[in-house]
């Protein structure tokens, strides 16, 4: 059993940072605060992986979600989505269906929060710009 303060997610993140503020509640902060918080594709995997963890975690009984620095994000980190996300080598059929798959995985992120068997709230500060405000601040911004 984890003591108190200490982080239960067995998993190191690089785009999030996880810790135990309280008994039963959990605080996860996006974690680029020199790129605004931007969205980059690790940043949606490891949000998926992370509530995924956060739903089985008998101990959890909410979790507070919150950016680091200035402003809660920035959105999308575009240069990193089309370096990661749109490579070049394929035809258009297939740079088009593998788009479609990844949107596809980066809407299930957003999903988990809704999925989330614990109460999420999101601390939104500063400001919360496209995909952040679509899928995890409703009209804040």
């Amino acid at each position: 059993r984890a003591g108190a303060g200490a982080p239960r997610q067995a998993h190191s993140y690089e785009t999030l940072q996880v810790s135990a503020p309280r008994q039963h509640v959990l605080h996860v902060e996006l974690n680029r605060p020199n790129k605004r918080n931007a969205l980059n594709v690790a940043a949606w995997r490891e949000i998926l992986n992370c509530f995924e963890g956060i739903a089985r975690d008998p101990e959890c009984r909410a979790v507070v979600l919150s950016g680091a620095g200035k402003l809660f994000t920035a959105g999308i980190d575009v240069m990193n989505f089309a370096q990661e996300v749109m490579p070049q080598d394929d035809d258009t059929a297939r740079r088009a269906w593998n788009l479609r798959q990844t949107i596809r995985g980066f809407q299930e992120s957003f999903t988990m929060f809704e999925k989330c068997p614990k109460p999420v709230i999101v601390a939104v500060h500063g400001a919360c710009i496209g995909a952040g405000e679509q899928g995890m601040g409703g009209d804040a911004g």
